[in-house]
């Protein structure tokens, strides 16, 4: 998963580079926190949270709008305590072990399987967005009223991780997902930037949360063992909340407005 993770930031320095001639180029680290909603944590944000960190790229369009690339590493995990709840099923033949079967292998009516349920895994987002600026930031005549603004950020994703069915092969799966957050940035000095934000990332999987069962434990996105999904039901979000730090690489060039002559700022 890390050689994931450095694999996609090189491939995303490779890009900002082939844009030198251009200007309003930022890059730099994000890190902070991430977390995950799904079937295991319905509506508590910054439960169980995990370091993250990564690399951000942001090309400034004008003072409202900017183009920026993220690829950051993160943990998720979940857990339900059970609280004592069971679940009906049936063993798949008489006297066979029920310390060997798992919660989703069989279903029914004659013995029970306890509810408590946890899990952890380490995830990787590459995520192409939009930066949209809720007032003037870093406006080439008027610095001093523009060194700071809150905005808001949506684009699209992937997501990279081993799932529970490819964890003993090794291989990554990615799924699409849908970023989006808010944030507030403030330029420091004439290179430097700091920015706060959190953002929500929407994805098109329900097995963020799913791991090797224990013995009498259930699966959580299939307690009853039906083994029947649909896609409406894919409800597996992951958040990040931290700062950004990013250091602009090129100066920008203006016109004087006589047209004259160039300058430097």
């Amino acid at each position: 998963m890390y050689k994931t993770l450095f694999i996609m930031s090189v491939i995303v320095a490779m890009l900002c580079s082939s844009v030198q001639a251009q200007d309003r180029l930022e890059m730099g680290f994000m890190g902070g926190v991430s977390y995950y909603l799904g079937d295991l944590n319905h509506t508590q944000h910054f439960k169980s949270p995990r370091p993250a960190a990564g690399f951000v790229a942001r090309y400034m369009v004008n003072d409202r709008i900017a183009a920026r690339a993220n690829v950051f590493g993160g943990g998720i995990a979940g857990e339900y305590p059970g609280m004592g709840d069971k679940y009906p099923v049936i063993v798949p033949s008489t006297g066979a072990d029920m310390s060997a079967v798992r919660g989703s292998d069989f279903i029914g009516k004659s013995a029970k399987i306890d509810s408590e349920y946890d899990f952890s895994r380490v995830l990787v987002s590459v995520d192409l967005m939009g930066e949209f600026n809720f007032r003037s930031f870093d406006h080439v005549f008027n610095q001093g009223e523009s060194r700071w603004a809150p905005y808001m950020t949506l684009g699209l994703g992937a997501t990279f991780y081993k799932s529970y069915v490819d964890e003993p092969t090794g291989k990554t799966d990615f799924v699409l997902s849908l970023p989006f957050g808010l944030g507030i940035k403030y330029k420091l000095f004439k290179w430097l930037r700091v920015g706060l934000e959190w953002t929500m990332h929407k994805t098109f999987a329900d097995d963020l949360d799913l791991v090797e069962p224990k013995a009498n434990q259930i699966n959580p996105n299939d307690p009853y063992g039906s083994k029947h999904h649909t896609v409406t039901h894919n409800n597996d979000w992951y958040s990040f909340c931290g700062i950004t730090l990013t250091a602009s690489m090129l100066p920008r060039k203006l016109s004087c407005n006589d047209g004259l002559r160039k300058f430097n700022k």
